[in-house]
Formats: structure tokens, sequence, C-alpha cells
């Protein structure tokens, strides 16, 4: 990792002055009031080259917000605002997680509990490996489930694994972690969301239910023809309902209030240090990570989920992050755990004019970041 706070102190040996130099790390590079006005011409340029309808960036210093700024509309009509509400896909996940590893601290459920009592999903009654399931398994995604299960051809849920063998991401997972607690604490999701991560942060407009009263804010999703299909829509036609709520996907949420929430996930105190080290700790690691896209940027040793968030584990020290992806959004947030610097991108445009974005945008603000890798490489497949 780069360094950049240089201490030093002179002694005198047999009249020669030595300099013995300390370094702190410093993950991703302060921006200098004299830097500001080239990183936003650099950043207008890529917002411009790739089409990028809505952008909003924050880096973290040492657990501290130390610059932000934002690109592009809101609308056909507004520009974009601080307060600009962007879907931010499957960095929603984090969310959830966080509030379910609130209800474990507080021993409401437990990380390693059978979740069949409260919970069976009717397309998995006549497996019996329903009854291996525990909220840690979905939280690392060691669940055994398929992403979706509309990817089946049938349509139905199954196990395309045994539950806590290997890695695999899904959706449908927190789909099902969603109805355990509801079912076991007798509470919505929603509410207990409010109760532990909304409400004690003040983050008062974000939302994972589809309300219609937050529309104005929200930055409209353009396809690659410019046009704006509804909130919530597809292209295809397909739109969620108001007042639905997914523990997948789809919050909105301003730069601003989740760039607080992410702080507020870098110390301990809130979950206590063992709950807080099993969260940024691997639990079944992905496939052997490929370094060769950019072999300057920093090759982790070993990659894949905690509980809830994506970890890198590096030679000397770990980020801890999540990124969101679909048809109209490109999101990421991640942290280096020592130095607790970060880096917030939320890209509102077409999934592959993100991707691309996503590249020089970290290539300008993290260029050894890790993420590095896998952007760059997803946008040679595109």
């Amino acid at each position: 990792m780069r360094t950049a706070i240089i201490l030093a102190f002179f002694g005198l040996i047999m009249g020669v002055a030595f300099i013995t130099i300390f370094t702190e790390p410093e993950d991703i590079r302060k921006i200098a009031k004299s830097e500001e006005a080239e990183i936003e011409r650099h950043l207008q340029e890529v917002i411009e080259e790739h089409g990028i309808n809505t952008a909003a960036i924050s880096v973290i210093k040492d657990g501290k917000v130390q610059w932000t700024r934002s690109f592009g509309q809101q609308s056909r009509v507004s520009a974009v605002s601080e307060s600009t509400l962007f879907n931010v896909a499957s960095i929603t996940k984090t969310v959830i997680a966080e509030t379910v590893l609130s209800l474990v601290a507080e021993n409401r459920i437990s990380l390693d509990e059978p979740m069949f009592d409260y919970w069976v999903d009717p397309d998995l009654m006549d497996d019996p490996r329903h009854k291996l399931l525990t909220p840690r398994m979905i939280l690392s995604h060691t669940s055994g489930f398929m992403n979706w299960r509309f990817f089946a051809e049938d349509g139905k849920l199954k196990f395309v694994s045994d539950p806590g063998t290997t890695y695999g991401y899904s959706g449908e997972g927190y789909k099902y972690l969603a109805e355990f607690v509801e079912r076991k604490l007798g509470e919505p999701l929603e509410q207990l969301v409010d109760h532990y991560v909304f409400t004690p942060l003040e983050l008062n407009n974000a939302s994972l239910t589809v309300r219609s009263d937050l529309f104005a804010q929200i930055a409209q999703t353009l396809d690659q023809d410019g046009q704006f299909h509804g909130h919530y829509c597809r292209p295809e036609g397909w739109c969620r309902e108001e007042g639905s709520f997914s523990a997948s996907g789809d919050m909105v949420i301003s730069l601003s209030e989740y760039t607080k929430f992410l702080i507020s996930t870098m110390t301990d105190e809130r979950l206590g240090i063992a709950l807080t080290q099993e969260r940024n700790s691997i639990v079944k690691p992905e496939a052997e990570y490929d370094c060769r896209p950019v072999p300057d940027a920093l090759c982790p040793d070993r990659s894949g989920y905690g509980l809830g968030w994506h970890v890198f584990d590096l030679q000397d020290g770990k980020t801890v992050g999540h990124l969101g992806s679909d048809w109209s959004m490109v999101t990421l947030a991640y942290y280096y755990e020592d130095s607790r610097d970060g880096l917030v991108v939320f890209l509102n445009a077409t999934n592959a004019a993100g991707i691309s974005a996503m590249v020089d945008i970290l290539d300008l603000l993290d260029p050894d970041s890790p993420e590095l890798h896998g952007y760059v490489a997803r946008s040679k497949r595109l």
C-alpha cells in the first residue's frame, strides 16, 4: 500500500547524520485544494466520455469525508444535488447485514441457529437440506442457492450445492433471511432497519420500500436510447409496486447518507470487537483472484464474503465493501480496514457505460485498488 505521512529524527553517530523514516499507511491519497479543479475536470471528462447520467463520489480519509462531488442530471429538468437519491442495487445488502448483525449483538437471533423452525420456502419443502440453513450461511453467501430462482428452467428455488460448503452469491438468500427474521421476531424487516440503522444515523430519506413520495428526489434511470421508463421500472415493462420491499436490492439513498453509514461500520463500537472481526473475515474464499488485468494494482491473497460484506485479504491489510450492478446502475463502496480510507461511487448509467467509467474513476482516485481487477476484466467482456 502507499505511504504518505513521514516522521523523521536525526542522530549523530561518529559525526554523521542519519535519518530514520517511519511511515503510516495511506491507502487513498488525500485530494489537496490545489488538485480539486484538475480532479473535477478529469472526472467531468469521464462522465461525458461514457455518457453517465448521474454520478456522485465521496473520498474518505481516516474515517472522515475528505472530498465529495456530484455530476450530471437528476432528471431532464434538474441537476444532481446533495439530496439526490440513487438506487444502489446490491449495496442494499450491507444495510440488511448490519441490521441482522445488530440483532445478533442483542441476542435476538443467532448466526448459527437453524432457520427452518420459522421459515421454509415452499420450493424447498421436499429437500431436507433446508434444515441446514443458518443466518451465517446467508450473510456469507454459502447458502447453496443460485443467485435468483428465475434462472432455473422451472423458475423454482433450489440448491446448487450443499449449504455451508462453497461460496455462491445469492440474492435469493437475502430474501430468505428477511422471511426468517420477520417470522421469528414478528416485526417487518423495514421497521428493524429503521430502528437499528436509519434512525440512529439520521438517514431520513433512505428507503428500502418503493415510495412514490420520494420519486421526485430519485435520479432517473435512462436506457441506452435515453428513455426513462419510470422509477423502479425496467425497459421490458415490468415495474415494482408501491410499498413493495426487497432485502436484496433497490434501496434508494443519497451519497452523503450512505457515506455516513459506511463510516459508521468502520469501528467495533456498535457490534463489539468479536462480531466485527467475524463480519470482516472471509468464510469461504472465492476462486483464485485473477490479478492479470491490472499488474500495478494490489493483488489480494484471498477474496470472498465475511458476514454481509465483501473482503479482500491483502498482504498487509484488507478492504471491506460491496458493489452493486443492474441494467441502469453501477455502484461501489469500500474501505481499507487499518487506515479507514474509503471510497463511495454511485453511477446512474447503463451497465456497460457504468463499468467502463468505474475503471477510469478508480484509476484516478485509487489507482492500485484491488477492485480495479474485476472492473477491468468485466469491461473487456462488454
